[in-house]
């Protein structure tokens, strides 16, 4: 089977009202059925003022033919089949005729298009979209891509993303990316400019999915810009100031002693400096994770998901997981290891909830996550919470009906429920007022 390429599914149509059903849900729509009537109108006119003879013959011609037009216009609207390929969608994607292909991104940049693979809508994004080596997310188990001409490659699974993840070498200017998965093919035309620039460092290390999630967020917020740099990059003012008022608050509750567990990116690095700057200063001890003290994590996403299987297992002892504000993934708040973490947002709102649902929709199945969230409210102008607050991550347990926090069939960590939602069958809830910065 061969899948369509770069498009999106549309609302459904009802069965049987063809091309005038589809069209009549738009803002014109409406009109055709008045300008059916009126067309009929007139030209049970113009036979009676030729019958009186009122008008000169040449007026009397023009709109008659005038009134056939319109109604020949109308009746092959009302006739025409819905799954006829609609010739003027951007790219030429006709998606068997049933979709709008997706906005296109300027040569250089982040990709992120839909296929048509195996019966389902399939997201695919490509990062950075330059000329070199790129990575390839693409929502589907079983997933291979590879550019056109060369040998497919197999993609893995990693830590906070549902994408499946194939790194692929893409020539200079326009080409095309074969895509596989579940036994269906597809492609999509990528131009990644022209130029060696260097991408990003974090996209060859664990980091990457966390990279392009931030990038996922631009793009379903409307924003196209190339990928320079990614949030594993730096240690930004706001992340910086709710790690000091994390140790501030576990210093209010006479914690004498903390673990701190970081990895050796240049955010880690700063956080884990953060950190201790912080808890000397309060006093605080700072060493590894122990049964009896809690346990901060500025690491990646891989890092924060192995320490929190192994706290949930048991082989590692914490008084709770104080996680980094990056660190809202879903693979690193499944399992029941006491997370905390300082957001300046309030996930279940109707605002963080606008970000899931086009998330899904752009790239379905993808888990949503605060760094994508981040990206988009920059991208959109929204400012984020002066102050951050502590929110506590938790999930129902429900026996037989457990999969892994990233999809898979093993782990007994994630709950079967794939909606556009950060925890599934789980809940974020504050569990602090505003905590104190500066």
């Amino acid at each position: 089977m061969t899948g369509s390429t770069e498009t999106q599914v549309p609302s459904a149509i009802p069965p049987g009202g063809g091309h005038l059903a589809h069209v009549q849900e738009s803002s014109a729509g409406g009109t055709l059925p008045l300008l059916a009537l009126a067309a009929v109108i007139g030209l049970v006119c113009v036979g009676f003022l030729v019958r009186r003879k009122t008008l000169p013959r040449l007026y009397l011609f023009a709109s008659g033919a005038l009134c056939v037009l319109v109604i020949s216009f109308v009746l092959g609207a009302a006739l025409r089949p819905v799954d006829a390929p609609d010739r003027t969608t951007a790219h030429g994607g006709t998606a068997h005729g049933e979709a709008v292909a997706d906005r296109p991104s300027p040569p250089g940049t982040p990709v992120l298009r839909t296929l048509h693979l195996g019966g389902k809508q399939v997201g695919v994004l490509v990062v950075p979209g330059r000329p070199g080596r790129n990575l390839v997310g693409i929502g589907a188990a079983d997933a291979k891509a590879a550019a056109d001409g060369d040998a497919p490659r197999e993609g893995r699974r990693q830590p906070g993303s549902a994408q499946t993840w194939v790194s692929v070498d893409l020539p200079e200017g326009s080409s095309t990316l074969r895509v596989s998965a579940g036994g269906a093919n597809g492609s999509l035309t990528v131009d990644t400019g022209s130029g060696r620039t260097a991408a990003p460092r974090a996209l060859t290390t664990a980091d990457a999915p966390e990279c392009a999630a931030s990038a996922a967020g631009a793009l379903v917020a409307g924003e196209n810009r190339p990928l320079t740099a990614c949030p594993s990059d730096t240690l930004t003012g706001e992340d910086a100031d709710a790690l000091r008022a994390m140790v501030r608050f576990l210093a209010g509750r006479d914690v004498p002693a903390l673990g701190l567990v970081s990895d050796e990116s240049p955010r880690g690095r700063k956080a884990a400096a953060a950190v201790r700057a912080q808890a000397r200063q309060e006093g605080i001890t700072v060493t590894g994770p122990g049964k009896d003290r809690p346990v901060i994590v500025t690491s990646g996403w891989a890092g924060a998901t192995e320490v929190a299987d192994a706290v949930e297992g048991g082989t590692t002892r914490a008084q709770g997981v104080y996680l980094a504000p990056w660190l809202l993934a879903r693979s690193v708040l499944t399992p029941s290891a006491g997370q905390l973490i300082p957001l300046r947002f309030t996930p279940r709102t109707k605002e963080a909830m606008e970000y899931t649902e086009a998330l899904a929709a752009r790239l379905p199945g993808e888990y949503p996550s605060g760094s994508g969230y981040t990206a988009w409210q920059r991208a959109r102008g929204e400012e984020p919470a002066p102050r951050p607050r502590l929110y506590a991550a938790s999930t129902a347990y429900v026996p037989g009906t457990m999969i892994s926090a990233d999809g898979g069939d093993t782990g007994g960590h994630q709950h079967g429920a794939s909606g556009a939602d950060w925890l599934p069958s789980g809940i974020i809830s504050p569990v602090s007022g505003p905590l104190r910065e500066g």
